[in-house]
């Protein structure tokens, strides 16, 4: 590959990146009319539009939309091997763009990173909450935190962490409806889960399969209808322990083991995670293991 392809790759990144041609010229110190120049060549070389261009915006075409997400992760490489290869003692710098569930985020997450760029103030993060299983390479992530069962063989994982589980009602509930004593028993109950695919719960060596009434697709949903009486569930003990605590939840099935759920790092396979990614990810570990309280995660 020539080497003024991969600045072209470059330029047509920060273009896509910026929203416009004139602001990817401010930000590589280039004139308009040079980036204009620049992409027009590029497009006659690969000899396909890579952009819809009006006065008023740009958007990729669909052809340039695939080049995109093919070049975007080479072009990030080479400016992270460049800055890493200038000193072999460099400090973790540059953005990290990063997603995460919300609960687990907002509760966990958050005060992790809060310490984490007190001690490397050159990092700042962008970071992103949902319960959806965003694509990294699509929505541009550097690196996602994921809880549970891992499926995307395209990412590399690294195991972060369990966080215990906890099975829990209302006391308005269990009044109404009766406290069960045996896996067996929670088959007769209403039941709220996060997700219709986590329809089955390990209780001890039992198997069980709840009649559920509701799924959130949210971890703080599920508490608060919890909270609102409506059946039983499973939370993350970050989620349940303090209601337990208040008393307005009651752990249940004390006498079986309840699986834990697994805190993964992920990021793409075809990239290199920059100095700050995996300084971040070494930093999760080791909050993990130094973490004296089981109420939020233990390592795994």
């Amino acid at each position: 590959m020539h080497l003024d392809n991969l600045a072209d790759m470059a330029l047509f990144v920060q273009i896509i990146d910026s929203g416009s041609l004139s602001a990817a010229g401010r930000h590589l110190g280039l004139p308009k009319a040079t980036v204009s120049r620049r992409l027009a060549l590029m497009e006659q070389r690969l000899g396909a539009p890579l952009i819809y261009r009006s006065t008023r915006a740009l958007a990729p075409t669909d052809f340039g939309q695939r080049y995109f997400q093919r070049v975007q992760p080479i072009v990030r490489d080479a400016i992270r091997a460049q800055s890493e290869a200038k000193s072999e003692h460099a400090r973790p710098s540059g953005l990290i763009r990063m997603s995460a569930p919300n609960a687990f985020g907002q509760i966990v997450l958050a005060q992790i990173l809060f310490s984490f760029l007190e001690q490397h103030p050159g990092v700042r993060i962008d970071l992103r909450l949902s319960d959806d299983r965003v694509s990294l390479v699509s929505n541009g992530f550097d690196l996602a935190i994921r809880t549970g069962p891992l499926e995307d063989s395209e990412l590399v994982s690294r195991r972060i962490a369990a966080i215990p589980m906890r099975l829990v009602a209302s006391p308005a509930y269990l009044a109404v409806h009766g406290t069960p004593l045996d896996p067996a028993e929670l088959v007769d109950h209403q039941s709220i889960l996060t997700r219709p695919d986590l329809d089955h719960w390990q209780i001890g060596k039992h198997i069980v399969r709840p009649r559920w009434n509701m799924s959130t697709g949210s971890m703080l949903v599920s508490r608060d209808a919890l909270l609102q009486h409506m059946g039983i569930g499973l939370l993350p003990a970050f989620l349940a322990d303090p209601a337990i605590k208040e008393g307005k939840l009651t752990p249940l099935m004390l006498q079986h083991a309840l699986n834990s759920e697994e805190v993964s790092a992920l990021w793409a396979r075809n990239q290199t995670p920059s100095l700050a990614v995996s300084a971040l990810v070494n930093y999760l570990v080791e909050s993990a293991i130094s973490c004296k309280s089981a109420d939020l995660w233990k390592p795994s």
